[in-house]
């Protein structure tokens, strides 16, 4: 990890290249993400963006990094599916508090979302966690 990189602690997300969908992570270093998929670890990754549009309700970096460590704790052993939970759920809700992902929302009522895409229960078991814990981590 590298606190003095413009990546540290926030939001990413990146294409590859025969993959039609967008994935996420959170940034760690000008070289490194950790995947908030399936792999759940730091990976090598250096063409990544800054997810767009989500400054104003995103947390500072340090408290993003906090609340990735406190998530591994939570949901290490949540059933990763493209649609229902996945890594786009899981980045945003550390970084936002929002488990949202844009890409299953046109599927929402499918895989028991909201109709924005949100996870149901995600926020509310990070949130009650969070309490007992770290609760300077909640919003």
């Amino acid at each position: 990890m590298n606190s003095s990189s413009e990546r540290y602690g926030r939001l990413l997300n990146w294409q590859n290249p025969s993959d039609p969908f967008w994935h996420y992570g959170i940034g760690l270093s000008d070289t490194h993400i950790f995947d908030t998929g399936r792999g759940l670890c730091p990976f090598e990754r250096k063409e990544a963006k800054f997810v767009a549009g989500i400054d104003h309700i995103a947390f500072e970096p340090e408290r993003i990094i906090e609340r990735l460590k406190q998530a591994l704790h939570v949901f290490a052993d949540w059933e990763y599916t493209i649609p229902g939970w996945n890594c786009e759920h899981l980045g945003r809700l550390i970084a936002t508090d929002k488990p949202r992902c844009y890409q299953s929302r046109a599927l929402w009522f499918l895989f028991d979302l909201t109709p924005e895409g949100d996870h149901k229960t995600a926020h509310q078991i990070f949130r009650a966690y969070l309490e007992k814990v770290a609760p300077s981590l909640n919003q």
